[in-house]
């Protein structure tokens, strides 16, 4: 790493006229005490900002007017770009599935709000290296958590940039070229003794980078790249180069950050419309989590994102590849806080340390076969009576006919009892104490998730502590007793009901018929939504919320928030109206929204202001 450090100021020279390095960190002295290099880098970040303003389109091979650059790329507005049904273009009668349905009047008037600056989540970082490396290690998983904001963790505001995470990318490097090296003849995929080493590595430098950057290299990065090489094996040797800039591309910000420049648009005031390559890149983060597949890189290239048709052909292939079930999962890991569920610790000799992650494996199966599989209704995901398990988890479950083995298959269960996602064991263990379910935590789920009702918090004085068991009290009883008065019953007037929904779930999220030896009264009334009255149990919970349009608008809401990395603006009410309308003429169906957002016109264009990251 010291020679890497020695030559990153010489390999990033560009920016050299604008940092002025503190004391210890002069490149001219080959002083490098710890902060030198990525770091200084990582320091000019702010300064990307200067450059939103300029016509042309860094990276892109698009000129300062959108037409052909001296590169000869084509641009998105090239008009001898391949369309629909001509050569280079998707054939066949145009899709649907996904589309949008007009904007209200006036929105094409209305100014983008600002895109953030979004680094690489972990979880993005780990698919991102297996994509680029074939390195299936994970060093994310090592790295300091992102912050949570409204609920996910791919919040820019929540991808705070410290010394130690600059330190952990730089010991990823190390570990990840140390594998690399190991495996260069597959990395290189050139050889070496028939073209040679310099040949192999010009065409290494074409190829790795345009996958890491997630674009093709401008003229003056590849010679400073080519002559870091150079310098590299003349110091070294040919195989510690190509090392050496493995080590280089993914400690660069333009690997570690989602930089979006885009160009001037003509038709959207106060808006710019992303390049080719920064579209590819938002539909491919947004859809498998990771860096742009050939395919798609190939498209943004020939300038086959610029139509709907282009960008939902490309969006739909995506999702519907097994990659697609990552960012399915993901969403529904972090929305119903699955993650949680592997640290949960039960007294009951039946909860084995296997059950936490079985219950996990269930529900993020279940999600995906629902959503991206199945038919991808709402309605589905919240009232289905089924599930999927192996041997194991259906015996915990007490299913009659269990199947045999390890291989996770769906199990119908009683439709009498078990409704949709709701009632998986490992939700409702989550929302339970060590000897007793909590009606209180599965009430507030339902409203903060399914209802995106903004729940204040609880008095500073107010007394939580839970009351002793009584054997000749149901916890429902108990529960109402102590909240039913005082500050207290404003709040849980509205949280209790929802959560005595589900008390025919034990602590352990299992099916019970009793409350001790007590009969369970599991009715309510839904308050406060378009889709009040009363109900008998969960089933009936569930579906009363699975025919909600403010169920729907919710989840709209939380998908756009994950799709951006921010919460939504005044100025997306045109493109969350349009979402919300296009979701409900779907009857609820959530893949179609996925690839609906690639759509709008939040998607496709961004602020003229850039936000930056907090660095």
């Amino acid at each position: 790493m010291r020679f890497l450090t020695a030559h990153l100021c010489h390999l990033e020279g560009m920016h050299a006229s604008r940092y002025s390095a503190p004391a210890g960190e002069t490149c001219s002295g080959r002083t490098h005490s710890g902060w030198t290099g990525l770091r200084a880098y990582f320091r000019l970040l702010p300064m990307l900002t200067l450059t939103v303003g300029c016509h042309g389109i860094i990276g892109s091979g698009e000129g300062p007017t959108g037409g052909p650059s001296p590169d000869g790329v084509p641009s998105l507005d090239a008009p001898n770009q391949a369309q629909p049904n001509q050569p280079g273009g998707p054939t066949g009668p145009p899709s649907t599935v996904g589309m949008l349905p007009p904007p209200p009047p006036g929105c094409d008037q209305e100014a983008t709000p600002a895109a953030p600056l979004r680094r690489l989540t972990r979880w993005e970082y780990d698919n991102t290296v297996l994509d680029l490396l074939g390195d299936a290690s994970q060093p994310g998983t090592g790295f300091i958590p992102e912050a949570t904001h409204f609920g996910f963790d791919n919040s820019a505001s929540g991808a705070v940039l410290s010394p130690v995470v600059v330190e952990q990318y730089e010991s990823a490097a190390q570990a990840l070229v140390a594998r690399a090296k190991a495996n260069l003849p597959a990395l290189l995929n050139c050889d070496v003794v028939t073209q040679g080493e310099d040949a192999c590595a010009n065409q290494f430098i074409d190829s790795f980078f345009k996958r890491a950057y997630r674009r093709p290299l401008e003229a003056s990065e590849r010679q400073r790249l080519v002559d870091f090489y150079q310098v590299s094996k003349s110091s070294a040797d040919f195989e510690t180069a190509i090392s050496m800039l493995v080590s280089v591309g993914v400690q660069s910000p333009k690997f570690l950050y989602r930089l979006e420049f885009g160009m001037p648009s003509p038709t959207q005031a106060g808006s710019v419309e992303l390049s080719s390559w920064e579209l590819a890149s938002r539909i491919s983060y947004l859809l498998i989590g990771s860096m742009p597949d050939t395919e798609l890189l190939s498209a943004a290239e020939q300038g086959l994102l610029s139509t709907p048709q282009q960008l939902l052909g490309q969006a739909q292939r995506l999702l519907d590849s097994e990659r697609g079930a990552r960012v399915v999962q993901n969403f529904y890991r972090q929305w119903t806080h699955l993650d949680k569920v592997g640290e949960l610790k039960r007294s009951a000799a039946s909860f084995t340390d296997a059950i936490p992650g079985l219950l996990q494996r269930e529900t993020e199966t279940f999600v995906d076969q629902v959503i991206r599989k199945g038919d991808g209704q709402l309605a589905t995901l919240l009232t289905a009576p089924f599930s999927f398990m192996n041997q194991e988890l259906a015996s915990y479950y007490g299913v009659d006919q269990p199947p045999m083995g390890d291989k996770f298959v769906r199990v119908e269960l009683d439709p009498a009892r078990y409704s949709g996602l709701l009632t998986h064991a490992g939700l409702m263990a989550q929302f339970a104490h060590d000897e007793q379910p909590s009606a209180v935590a599965r009430g507030v789920f339902v409203r903060e998730q399914l209802l995106c009702t903004e729940l204040p918090s609880p008095p500073a004085n107010v007394d939580a502590t839970l009351p002793e068991p009584d054997p000749g009290a149901t916890a429902r009883e108990q529960l109402t007793q102590k909240t039913s008065a005082g500050p207290c019953n404003g709040c849980h007037a509205a949280i209790n009901p929802l959560g005595f929904a589900f008390e025919h779930f034990d602590q352990l999220g299992r099916h019970r018929t009793t409350d001790g030896d007590l009969a369970i009264n599991s009715s309510g009334e839904l308050t406060g939504t378009d889709v009040d009255g009363p109900f008998v149990d969960h089933i009936g919970l569930a579906q009363q919320l699975s025919k909600s349009e403010m169920v729907r608008s919710c989840v709209v809401t939380n998908w756009f928030r994950y799709a951006h990395g921010r919460e939504e603006a005044p100025s997306d009410n045109c493109t969350t109206q349009q979402l919300t309308q296009a979701f409900s003429q779907s009857g609820g169906n959530i893949k179609q929204l996925i690839l609906s957002i690639t759509q709008t016109r939040a998607f496709k264009y961004r602020g003229a202001t850039m936000q930056g990251a907090q660095l």
